[in-house]
């Protein structure tokens, strides 16, 4: 069998599991799911809905259009309003267009990894099976769409598409902005002089529509503050000072301090030990593989640095994966092993402490919430294996960019 069609196969199989566990109970043990399918996305278009009705949704009043339900805040950037909706567009919104997303997701996933022995088979179906990326299947976010467009752009050569594309989703929610970043590395023969011109080309196109809707950016700047995941499905650095601070009721600011400093030093060190080995990638900056990592790192390093992030936002951590099998078939490299060895376990052990999260119960005394032990214990050891892992992909995201910048100055 072909790579081609094994890929296809392996895509029909996992389309398939997510159909079955998306219809089934299985999935509400493991993640909270809503008592409708698709429900954070089914909000953003009915957000569409009320907008081509005529009414206002840049205020904090409860909004009914007339279609039997108030619609929650609207929490995008005002560009997402520019979207053509009518009545033919609002069944393929809601009918067809989570389907064909799930699918282009799995089929683009399997390609761009491409696994060729179990221990990578394993890798993806667990990377695209575990609870933190069925939570995003099950409510269906936005990220969903941002992941597919990375693998786009990456791969497409009319660069101006890639170009509006990062700029129309950064005005949307301001961390796509890191899809720009392909503009440095999509071309290897463009000159540095002529990226930078391109780049403040595009900065003004983007600032100059904030300012001519800067009332409804500041608007929703003052007043609509983006949801923050609590203690449960967290995907942040502040994860562990969370936990110190319940447990040992240490100031929050403190303990920001200490993590923080803590991951700058544990990166540092990484970066070190990466360091000595740096000529496996000077080779690899202009590769599909590279320009993948580096996109998706900077989105998973703004996710888990400047944000307390859900879980589901886990999902960029996939597009690392093809760059770091690369550097770990090719060159034998034992921090790129040792990288494949924790996704794994991480997937691995998202299982339980997904398990744990639904199940331990929500219990309250004096208007306080309480934890239990086994539950600290689950998230303490996730937050510690996300610290982990983003530290050392933090070190080579650092390593490629210092080497990507030199080539440049260089030439």
């Amino acid at each position: 069998m072909t790579t081609k069609f094994k890929n296809i196969f392996h895509t029909l199989i996992v389309f398939f599991l997510v159909v079955i566990l998306l219809d089934s109970r299985v999935l509400s043990n493991f993640v909270w799911t809503m008592p409708e399918l698709f429900g954070d996305f089914n909000a953003t278009i009915d957000w569409l809905e009320c907008h081509s009705l005529g009414f206002n949704l840049i205020t904090l009043e409860t909004i009914n259009c007339g279609t039997g339900k108030n619609i929650g805040q609207f929490n995008y950037g005002y560009a997402f309003l520019s979207l053509p909706y009518n009545d033919f567009l609002a069944i393929f919104y809601r009918t067809y267009l989570p389907w064909i997303l799930i699918f282009i997701f799995i089929y683009l996933t399997l390609k761009i990894i491409n696994p060729k022995n179990k221990i990578e088979i394993l890798l993806i179906y667990l990377a695209l099976l575990n609870p933190s990326t069925m939570l995003l299947i099950e409510r269906m976010q936005l990220d969903c769409l941002f992941y597919i467009v990375i693998i786009f752009t990456v791969y497409n050569r009319y660069y101006f598409i890639n170009w509006f594309l990062g700029i129309y989703f950064a005005l949307i929610k301001i961390y796509p902005i890191a899809i720009l970043l392909n503009i440095f590395i999509e071309n290897k023969h463009r000159t540095f002089k002529k990226t930078c011109f391109i780049f403040l080309f595009l900065a003004i196109i983007f600032f100059t529509y904030l300012f001519i809707n800067r009332d409804f950016y500041l608007f929703m700047l003052n007043n609509m503050l983006p949801g923050k995941a609590g203690y449960h499905f967290l995907y942040s650095l502040n994860a562990l000072p969370k936990i110190f601070k319940y447990v040992f009721s240490i100031k929050y600011q403190v303990l920001l301090l200490i993590f923080y400093s803590l991951f700058i030093y544990t990166t540092i060190k990484f970066y070190k030990k990466i360091n000595s080995n740096n000529h496996k990638l000077n080779k690899e900056i202009y590769t599909t593989d590279s320009k993948l990592f580096i996109i998706s790192g900077y989105f998973n390093l703004f996710l888990f640095i400047l944000v307390s992030s859900y879980a589901y936002k886990e999902v960029f951590l996939i597009l690392l994966i093809p760059f770091i099998l690369k550097i770990k078939n090719k060159y034998q490299d034992k921090i790129f092993d040792i990288l494949i060895y924790i996704f794994i376990i991480r997937y691995c052990y998202l299982f339980l402490y997904s398990f744990l999260n639904v199940h331990d119960g929500i219990t309250f005394i004096e208007g306080q919430r309480i934890f239990s032990n086994k539950f600290l214990l689950a998230i303490f050891f996730k937050a510690l294996l996300d610290f982990a892992l983003m530290s050392i992909v933090s070190a080579i995201l650092y390593m490629k960019t210092k080497i990507y910048i030199l080539d440049k100055l260089k030439n």
